[in-house]
């Protein structure tokens, strides 16, 4: 778990400056490195299509992150979601950690108000392992 805290406490503010700026943000992914450092994991831009759907760009993502799997002890992606069951919009940040064998999905509500974030109360949901399998 020290690896998903250390990938938040790096990225989140990241995510927080992009939803105030723009009021939304594309999926992005960190990892923690075999040399336990965290690092951004960026994809090839899409030439013919400059307003990809975010769900193309977690396809890829984890495309990416699978491929590379035996270079990282901790993998995330970080997405924007509109939660209709609660009605709220929500920071989703899938995690995955190589020797826990975990992954979870965070859920971090929020509203923005004049360029500030508000977050209610977060919670995670257990995932099936999708990145450290054979």
């Amino acid at each position: 778990m020290n690896d998903f805290q250390s990938i938040l406490d790096e990225i989140f503010p990241f995510v927080e400056r992009l939803l105030k700026e723009y009021g939304e943000f594309y999926p992005i992914s960190a990892v923690v490195n075999i040399e336990q450092k965290v690092k951004h994991i960026i994809i090839e831009e899409d030439e013919e299509n400059d307003f990809p759907q975010s769900t193309s760009i977690i396809t890829e993502l984890k495309k990416e992150l699978r491929w590379r799997k035996n270079e990282f002890l901790a993998v995330a992606i970080f997405y924007d979601v509109k939660l209709k069951e609660e009605q709220t919009d929500a920071i989703a940040v899938f995690v995955e950690h190589k020797k826990e064998m975990e992954a979870y999905t965070f859920y971090y509500p929020y509203e923005l108000n004049d360029n500030d974030l508000i977050f209610g109360k977060s919670w995670k949901v257990i995932e099936k392992m999708q990145i450290f399998v054979n």
